[in-house]
């Protein structure tokens, strides 16, 4: 009866903690870089040819698969040379352009992988003299900075690395923990299950990492897999991309678990692998896992380190429990005692039999991981989830919804299942676990598309700045969409019985970036209408807010607030 309840207990707490953790928590992921600014600026008129363009990214771009062209009027290609990335500012991109250019619209088109591995492009117009181009119409830069899902094989590939993994290190978990320390040998059937899911976990996991090298090419390359397999791209991609140098780690490391899984299944002969063995393959497994967050969002972070250990810890959490449910499903079945050794244990107390003390300490296992999942969940929540508004209005936040549903179904089925067999002193449900299972597979594909969609960072969506001064006034700042481009401004201040004050003469916000020295942004609101403004902001990212309220007597009240500005 006591374990009874301490298993209820626990599974029930497992299952509420992840529920909360993955209302809260995305998988890691951060905005791709973005353009914060060009010489010449979009849409700028100059009056004479300029001798270069540049663009500058709010972080580094990779200094493989860069491209920078500029098109004339007559569509020709005008650049003087080869795009440049300025070695003593990594996040600059740069080309030379023909003297004596004509009048006329330019539009130039760039291409370049940000530091998380993608690859982002995009347009910037400008025109040379004063020629009425387009009607006198701007022309709207634009970036796609993979906002639209990532393609099949993407997901397949990131798929394949997840499901093996979960696999392998669901049957090393099961072995080294779940399953009781037994005198007798193993079932048959037991040996040749659990071969067969760490030969197949070891083979998808390697699948995963060895075309993931084509697959990036590609997709940096911008050709698609007909382009895959060029042995210049790949070039490109091991020698000047960060993915290159940590692919090339992973293959030593999937050449050092490929060995110690085969010392693992021959010196052990299956029967009953010692302790050291089952950790290494698991520390190999690991470290693979590890490697996977140098080359990921967590990697451009403000404290890499700390990002790229909580999405590691993040990973391994998630795929050890949904291996360990896996080795519940397919493993636990074939595992049970002989009647023999569900005997007393020598001190007289009654043993359980061998389902329950496994599912007991899978209980354990499933607590100590939700612990981990929490930490790391909250923090990516915090990091890439700013508002609400971002959660339910951008494509990630969309799949991140589905994600969650999935889960919760999973983690239900499983407590249900659980409980149920235990209260009924049956077998497991076996249906209820292989559902659970099954649907924490499709979880890991939602996963690998998340990994590959802009985070909702990248959208905050409408903002409010509210501020209480010393005597109860309060002023409220609204910006909409607050995204880079032209911003609705609205501004109200409400003295400390919470009417507007009828005083104030005028209100003045100066904006100025945070990121880079792009000047100050002025906007005046006088005391009585207009109470909007539309002013355009030029970049996204931090912005520092300078409010300065004047009031009819010359009194004068001054703070400073901080706005994030979303990229479209």
């Amino acid at each position: 009866m006591r374990l009874n309840i301490l298993f209820r207990k626990w599974t029930l707490f497992a299952a509420a903690a992840c529920a909360a953790l993955l209302i809260l928590a995305p998988a890691s992921a951060s905005a791709h870089a973005y353009v914060v600014s060009s010489q010449p600026a979009a849409n700028e008129t100059l009056d004479t040819s300029p001798a270069t363009f540049e663009i500058e990214f709010n972080e580094p771009i990779e200094a493989g698969f860069h491209k920078l062209e500029v098109i004339g009027p007559n569509g020709s290609l005008v650049n003087d040379d080869e795009a440049e990335i300025d070695p003593l500012k990594p996040s600059r991109l740069t080309v030379a352009l023909q003297p004596n250019l004509p009048e006329g619209l330019y539009t130039a088109k760039w291409n370049v992988v940000s530091g998380d591995g993608h690859a982002i492009s995009g347009t910037i117009p400008f025109q040379i003299g004063r020629g009425d181009t387009n009607n006198g119409l701007p022309i709207h830069p634009t970036t796609d900075s993979g906002n639209s899902f990532p393609g099949w094989s993407l997901v397949l590939v990131r798929w394949l690395f997840y499901g093996g993994m979960a696999g392998y290190l669901g049957t090393v978990v099961f072995h080294a923990w779940l399953l009781p320390r037994l005198d007798n040998a193993w079932p048959e059937r037991l040996k040749r299950r659990s071969r067969a899911v760490l030969l197949a976990g070891l083979i998808a996991a390697s699948a995963g990492i060895l075309l993931s090298l084509p697959q990036q090419t590609a997709n940096d390359a911008g050709g698609g897999w007909r382009e895959a397999f060029d042995p210049e791209l790949w070039r490109q991609t091991l020698v000047y991309t960060t993915f290159g140098e940590i692919w090339k780690i992973q293959l030593l490391l999937l050449g050092g678990w490929l060995l110690w899984t085969v010392l693992l299944l021959r010196t052990s002969r299956i029967t009953r692998p010692r302790l050291l063995s089952l950790a290494g393959g698991l520390v190999f497994g690991l470290g693979l896992l590890l490697s996977k967050a140098f080359i990921g969002h967590a990697a451009t972070a403000e404290l890499p380190g700390l990002a790229i250990t909580m999405d590691f810890l993040h990973l391994a959490a998630s795929l050890i429990w949904l291996g360990g449910v896996g080795a519940l499903a397919f493993l636990l079945p074939v595992a049970t005692l002989p009647a023999a050794e569900d005997k007393a244990h020598p001190s007289g107390t009654p043993q359980l039999p061998l389902t329950w003390r496994t599912v007991r300490r899978f209980s354990l296992l499933a607590f100590l991981m939700v612990a981990i999942l929490m930490v790391s969940g909250v923090y990516g929540s915090l990091l890439h989830v700013p508002t609400l508004y971002s959660f339910t209005h951008t494509a990630y936040g969309r799949v991140l919804i589905l994600k969650i549903a999935l889960t919760l179904i999973c983690l239900l089925l499983g407590a249900w299942s659980f409980l149920r067999g235990r209260r009924a002193g049956k077998p497991l449900s076996a249906a209820g676990v292989w559902t659970e299972f099954g649907t924490g597979l499709v979880v890991l594909v939602l996963a690998a598309v998340l990994a590959n969609l802009p985070t909702a960072s990248a959208s905050p969506g409408p903002a409010t700045l509210t501020k209480q001064l010393d005597d109860g006034t309060t002023v409220m700042i609204r910006i909409a969409p607050n995204a880079l481009g032209t911003n609705t401004f609205q501004v109200s201040v409400d003295g400390p019985e919470g009417h507007p004050r009828t005083d104030v003469e005028q209100v003045t916000l100066q904006l100025t970036s945070k990121e880079m020295d792009m000047g100050t942004t002025e906007i005046i609101f006088p005391g009585s209408s207009p109470t909007e403004v539309r002013e355009l902001i030029t970049m996204g990212g931090r912005w520092n807010v300078h409010v300065h309220i004047l009031t009819k007597s010359l009194n004068s009240y001054d703070y400073d607030t901080e706005l994030s500005v979303g990229t479209p």
